[in-house]
This record gives structure tokens, C-alpha cells and sequence, in this order.
């Protein structure tokens, strides 16, 4: 008796699997930071032309500025770093460079008050 349970608990289980159909769960984004890495992939993913190439030489840039002259669409990047103001035609095209005051905010050093709690002081509020 035990080993007929036995044996029709293991067909069931080879033929369950065998009959059952394949279902596809695409992967689902969850989460504020999944979803601003998404977008920023499918960004870089569909960059072509002169924007492709200043992107691959200089990196991504959250100065980016898109707006309508005259009927003209235009996008200027600003690298702070490098100094240089990039901008580019609706068709990705680079139509103009120019420069502007280098900022290099990484090598700032903060004064010795400014680099975190330091006690001593005193908040009379």
C-alpha cells in the first residue's frame, strides 16, 4: 500500500511538471533608484550621433538644458568640471562650443568648523 502511494505521488509529480505550461513573469521595477536607473540607461541606450560621442568622452551631466528658439530645438550640456558648454541640434548634431568658468567642486576643501559636529558650540535658540 505504502509503496503504491509512493510510486503514484512520484508519477504525479514527473507528469505535474511535464503538463504544466512555461509562464513568463517579466521582471518588474520596483523602488525609486530601479527605476531612475532604467531611465537613465534607456537615455544613454538611444543616444546617437555628436551627443553618443560627447557622451562617451566626458560622461553623463545633470546640467543638460533643452529649449525652443525661434521654432529651433536646442540642448546645451555643461560640463563644470571640464569648462565647456556643449550644444547640440534636435537631430543630435553639435552646433556650438564654448567655455565657461572651470569649477572643480571635488577638490574643495571645507574649513575645519564645516567638516561635521564638532562639540564646543553652544545654540542659545
Amino acid at each position: 500500500m505504502k509503496s503504491r502511494l509512493v510510486v503514484s505521488g512520484l508519477i504525479l509529480l514527473f507528469a505535474g511538471s511535464a503538463l504544466a505550461e512555461t509562464v513568463y513573469y517579466p521582471p518588474q521595477v520596483t523602488g525609486k533608484r530601479e527605476r531612475k536607473n532604467i531611465r537613465h540607461f534607456l537615455y544613454v541606450k538611444n543616444l546617437s550621433g555628436d551627443k553618443r560621442d560627447i557622451y562617451d568622452e566626458y560622461g553623463y551631466t545633470p546640467h543638460r538644458l533643452r529649449y525652443d528658439e525661434y521654432g529651433q530645438v536646442r540642448e546645451s550640456w555643461t560640463y563644470y568640471d571640464a569648462g565647456k558648454v556643449f550644444v547640440f541640434d534636435e537631430c543630435s548634431n553639435l552646433v556650438d562650443t564654448h567655455s565657461v568658468s572651470q569649477e572643480h567642486r571635488r577638490d574643495w576643501v571645507l574649513p575645519g568648523y564645516a567638516r561635521g559636529y564638532q562639540g564646543g558650540y553652544c545654540n542659545d535658540d
